[in-house]
């Protein structure tokens, strides 16, 4: 690793911390060849013990999971002639056989324009995937399929079933061995005290007793008996992957630490500019990458956010759309930082989690970069939105890019 001074990014983390955006971060800086900044600040935990962060811990990637797994094990599949991105959800899924699931699309899941509504908390009605199948099968449409871009986790949850019923075997065992296992992403799974020889210290908590999603369901006019108590480290805080799949779930779930997720930037990278051909194609990874949802907004790759000059909206506004209740349409408020910053490309892609991680690739500048955060540990006083695009803006200027 090549070790390169980012003197205004590095202030930037620190004023994260000081304002309480978040008690600590990893943040990396890659091209597609050489790591160039790999640092931690802060704290991993504050309660019931205090840790500081280091480089290698663990973090709950949240809908990160998304892309770094779900959408990049399909992309995989595609790559081996497995599956079409074009052929329909049904041919997969028996029980999605309602008249309105005829026109959708493996793709349209992947883009989050199947017409499923921005939010449910499944485990109010589910305790396992095939219940939440059932439940996704008879949900009614927030929209008309393929009219609108509004993301879903629940998208992603049916993306996984579907991968599973393609190849025949668990999610998690899909991701490892398409994704996780070629790019030596060796402390990146789902279960990580199940599935990694790990030292549970090295787990980076969240939030204790499920509270946020806990107002959520209230929200909604439903509800649960058994939230968990306390921190549970080791299991996905995002409620629908906990409580209603067991852990293991396309839109959330995956653990992870910065180094591995910077292997798989680079993997990135490296297709994007035609040096390895094994993993994704050049061609593959560009379809991926750019707008495939028809100029509706905002636009969508195959699980990644594209960089966008209009306004920010959606994902990136500050009530996120995986915390609306049931049918609420999208939220547009008073403009926000896009995630992304502005100093990157127009080539720029990504993607963010609720845990606070965030990863944004930019092929145009041979650039990827890694905010991974425990904001949700905390009683946050600073808007993360607001750090994570000026830091990003930093990198490129430190860069001098």
């Amino acid at each position: 690793m090549t070790t390169i001074d980012l003197t205004t990014a590095r202030k930037v983390l620190q004023e994260g911390i000081q304002g309480k955006a978040f008690a600590g971060a990893v943040a990396g800086v890659t091209t597609r060849d050489q790591v160039l900044f790999l640092e931690a600040i802060g704290h991993s935990m504050l309660e019931p013990t205090v840790r500081l962060m280091e480089t290698s811990d663990v973090f709950d990637i949240a809908s990160l999971s998304k892309a770094v797994a779900t959408a990049t094990a399909l992309l995989r599949l595609v790559h081996l002639g497995k599956v079409s991105l074009d052929e329909p959800v049904s041919a997969y899924i028996k029980e999605w056989n309602r008249s309105y699931h005829a026109e959708v699309s493996i793709r349209h899941l992947a883009t989050h324009t199947s017409g499923l509504p921005a939010w449910f908390p499944t485990y109010t009605e589910a305790s396992n995937p095939k219940e939440v199948l059932l439940l996704l099968s008879r949900l009614g449409f927030a929209y008309p399929t393929g009219t609108c871009v509004q993301y879903s986790c629940l998208n992603y949850i049916l993306l996984g079933l579907v991968l599973e019923a393609i190849t025949g075997q668990s999610l998690d065992q899909v991701c490892h061995e398409l994704v996780f296992a070629p790019l030596g992403m060796k402390e990146t799974a789902y279960l990580p005290l199940k599935n990694l020889d790990l030292d549970p210290e090295r787990l980076v908590l969240n939030e204790a007793d499920s509270t946020i999603e806990k107002a959520m369901t209230k929200r909604a006019g439903l509800s649960f008996a058994k939230w968990r108590e306390g921190y549970a480290p080791g299991i996905p805080n995002d409620g629908n992957a906990s409580y209603a799949m067991g852990g293991v779930s396309g839109n959330a779930g995956v653990f992870s630490t910065a180094p591995d997720l910077l292997l798989f930037a680079q993997a990135w990278l490296k297709s994007l500019g035609g040096q390895d051909h094994s993993f994704l194609t050049p061609s593959l990874a560009r379809r991926a990458t750019t707008d495939r949802t028809g100029g509706l907004h905002p636009p969508r790759g195959l699980g990644w956010l594209l960089a966008t000059n209009t306004l920010v909206s959606g994902e990136d506004s500050l009530v996120h759309p995986s915390r609306l209740p049931y049918n609420s349409p999208p939220a547009y408020l008073t403009p926000v930082p896009r995630s992304s910053g502005e100093l990157l490309s127009d080539r720029a892609f990504g993607h963010t989690g609720f845990t606070g991680t965030s990863l944004w690739i930019d092929p145009e500048k041979d650039l990827a970069i890694i905010l991974l955060t425990n904001r949700l540990h905390i009683q946050t006083e600073m808007s993360l939105m607001n750090i994570r695009a000026r830091f990003h803006n930093a990198v490129v200027a430190d860069l001098g890019l």
